[in-house]
């Protein structure tokens, strides 16, 4: 199951706009053979905001818009009930809704990328010295924790003295 999902994340990191379009339609089908009693519109959230969270803005909002027009469309085959005017004035609402829905998923997703860009985080175990504090590397070879974390983050170090090794290196200076 796990290989499968895999799998499908890869296909569909690919070609992102060609899977939520995908989707687009699929819910497009449930809604029509559900009939004009059962609704489905808020379905219409998932493939735009897919879109809009892999950063395909223009199929977003491409969604956004076609996606209630198609189901206005359905007025025509199922006879409704309601006016013309009034599944017009509902179809506008969901395309209103569902822009603000993208512009928000792809705020959200500008932000986590930036976000992910700004940490970087060391994972797992390091060996470390207990005595000299001095990092092994992938090579094998010990080296100053400075200079690992440096190299395998985008941390830098400032050094200074704090308060207690001030007292043990220089007592002259605390004397009295």
């Amino acid at each position: 199951m796990k290989e499968a999902l895999r799998v499908i994340a890869q296909m569909y990191n690919k070609r992102p706009a060609v899977y939520c379009i995908g989707v687009a339609a699929l819910v497009l089908v449930i809604d029509y053979i559900t009939g004009k009693s059962v609704q489905f519109p808020i379905l219409y959230i998932l493939p735009a905001a897919m879109a809009a969270w892999s950063n395909q803005n223009a199929t977003a909002y491409a969604l956004a818009i076609l996606l209630p027009l198609a189901r206005l469309a359905f007025y025509f085959p199922w006879h409704e009930t309601q006016s013309l005017h009034m599944a017009a004035a509902n179809s506008l609402i969901r395309i209103l809704a569902l822009i603000v829905y993208v512009y928000l998923f792809s705020r959200t997703a500008y932000q986590t990328s930036e976000l992910k860009k700004e940490v970087t985080a060391l994972e797992g175990i390091l060996p470390i010295c207990a005595s000299c504090k001095r990092i092994r590397n992938e090579h094998g070879e010990y080296e100053p924790i400075e200079t690992y974390v440096t190299r395998h983050s985008e941390a830098s170090f400032s050094h200074g003295i704090c308060p207690e090794c001030s007292k043990k290196l220089y007592p002259e200076l605390f004397e009295g």
